[in-house]
């Protein structure tokens, strides 16, 4: 399912009002993935893809990319070239009508969600070229970004990720996540520490809006290789 993100309810759902958020800005620095660039001399030929939905920020990863258990959501996803990954609290993101006491509720720790999209289309046309940031990962980058991504998710007793159910359209499933979300530990904290476990030079170290995301991500991309 390709949609764009102005038209995209998951994303409303990911929100989280800046007044909320503006007083724990530096608390997130506790709780950030080290930056470990990979050497600039390193191969780099897997792409990933950062894409900003309102407060919200999602992974894409080109399926052909994917191996480990995330292969078992490739076949979750049938045709799809990219699936876009998005971590948030879990009441909050699945609850199709969240009221503010849901939204109050999701600045405390909380078990947290995966929402799994698959896209079919290149993610500049599903939610705009403004929207998305494209990096490049060396081949061990990948696997450490890949593996990161996969640790995320709980996983039953067969190995397979725990199905929440289907997502706010057609396309997205809901899967619950092994680490717990918090305001010291948002999507976008999640984002960023993907990007910098694959050996990217995007620091996650007070990370807590998408806009910090994006503007590292784009430093990243403008940097001299």
């Amino acid at each position: 399912m390709d949609r764009p993100a102005c038209a995209d309810r998951g994303a409303a759902r990911m929100r989280r009002p800046a007044a909320l958020l503006a007083g724990i800005l530096l608390l997130a620095a506790c709780s950030a993935v080290a930056v470990r660039p990979d050497p600039p001399a390193l191969p780099r030929t897997v792409p990933i893809s950062v894409i900003e939905r309102d407060w919200h920020t999602d992974i894409g990863l080109r399926t052909e990319d994917l191996d480990g258990p995330l292969v078992l959501l490739r076949d979750r996803f049938p045709g799809a070239r990219m699936l876009v990954f998005g971590f948030g609290d879990r009441q909050y993101l699945t609850d199709p009508h969240p009221a503010l006491s849901d939204m109050l509720l999701a600045a405390l720790p909380a078990p947290g969600a995966l929402l799994v999209t698959g896209l079919s289309t290149a993610p500049e046309a599903a939610f705009g070229e403004a929207h998305v940031a494209e990096l490049m990962l060396s081949d061990a980058g990948a696997q450490r970004a890949l593996a990161y991504v996969a640790n995320s998710f709980a996983y039953s007793t067969t190995g397979a990720q725990v199905a929440l159910g289907d997502g706010p359209y057609p396309g997205s499933l809901f899967y619950a996540a092994r680490i717990p979300y918090a305001l010291t530990h948002t999507c976008n904290t999640w984002t960023a520490e993907v990007l910098a476990e694959g050996g990217a030079a995007v620091s996650a170290e007070g990370v807590l809006l998408a806009g910090q995301v994006m503007a590292r991500t784009r430093a990243a991309q403008a940097a001299p290789p």
